[in-house]
Parts: C-alpha cells; structure tokens; sequence
C-alpha cells in the first residue's frame, strides 16, 4: 500500500511538471513571443522576408485569434479540436494567412496524433522547415514559404512512401474542395 502510495504521489508530481511545460500561456511569455518576430512585418527569427507581408495588427485583424497564436506566434492548437484531423474530402489544404497551396488530399492519412498529418507537401517548394529547440525538444518546424506561418512539425516517422509525417495544426489551413 505505502508502495502505491508513493508511485501515485509521483505520479502527480510528474503530472503537475508537464502542465507546467505545456500549459496555455499568455502571447507574452511564450518562448516564441512578439520578442522572436518583428511586430511590423513577418520577419522570422532566421531575418527570412517573405513574399507576403503584413503588419502584426493587419494579422490580427485578418486571424481569428487562436488561429493568430498558432501560425503569428509558433502556438499549437489541442488535439482532436481541429477542424481537419478526421477531414476526408477531395482536395488542397491551403495556408489559413495567404492562401498558399500546401497539401493535398490524396498525400493526407491518419496518424492518430489527432492533428491533421500528410506524407509530403503539395510542392516542395510550398513549405521551409527549421529547427525548432522550444520545451526542452529538438524538433522540425514547418511554416508556409510564401508568408512565414507557422504550420507545425514534420517527423521521420510516416508511412510510404516518403517515411515522413507533416504534422500540421488545422487553424493554419483553410480548404479547396476538389471540382
């Protein structure tokens, strides 16, 4: 008994130390803060410029707000909320902010991860990866090249034919039905 005890009570330790890491936390105390942006223009930290610029305000104005946290300031939606991860219609996942193609239907599959989760991007050229160190993690960020919203990670842990996982937030993609 005393054993059990002692391994629930780490357990709530444990517990109380990942919602500390995780946890929702204000635009202003995040690691990837209007500190790591350019308020004026969507300059990333790597000092990138990218073909669509807008101010930090026209963002807001144009976002609703969480999608505003996930693709302006590197957020991360809950799994299983997003719009997309049980989505199964024909066509192209497009970029929330610019409109961009990024993925297609037919490259979309089911990771389980309860975020939207495809083999490869619409075009190569259609996504920039970059390192991402943020909650103690050595992970690949994925943002649109047109516009520098940020989309989420890719993992080397997919299926064939590209081994590759591009786990994307839902709030940054908007959708084309196929005609």
């Amino acid at each position: 008994m005393r054993f059990l005890l002692q391994y629930l009570m780490l357990l709530a330790v444990a517990g109380a130390i990942l919602w500390l890491i995780v946890r929702p936390r204000p635009a202003d105390s995040s690691p990837s803060t209007p500190a790591m942006l350019d308020p004026e223009t969507t300059q990333q930290p790597t000092g990138k410029r990218y073909p669509v610029q807008k101010s930090d305000a026209e963002w807001q104005a144009q976002l609703d707000p969480l999608a505003y946290q996930v693709t302006r300031r590197k957020g991360t939606e809950r799994a299983f909320t997003g719009l997309y991860y049980n989505h199964h219609e024909r066509g192209t996942y497009t970029c929330i902010c610019c409109g961009q193609p990024l993925f297609a239907s037919d490259d979309k599959f089911d990771s389980g991860t309860g975020w939207p989760s495809y083999t490869r991007p619409i075009a190569p050229q259609a996504v920039e990866e970059e390192t991402d160190r943020s909650y103690g993690m050595v992970r690949t960020e994925v943002h649109c090249s047109r516009c520098g919203a940020h989309l989420g990670h890719v993992f080397p842990d997919g299926p064939r034919p590209t081994g590759l996982r591009y786990c994307i937030n839902s709030v940054s993609l908007g959708f084309e039905p196929a005609k």
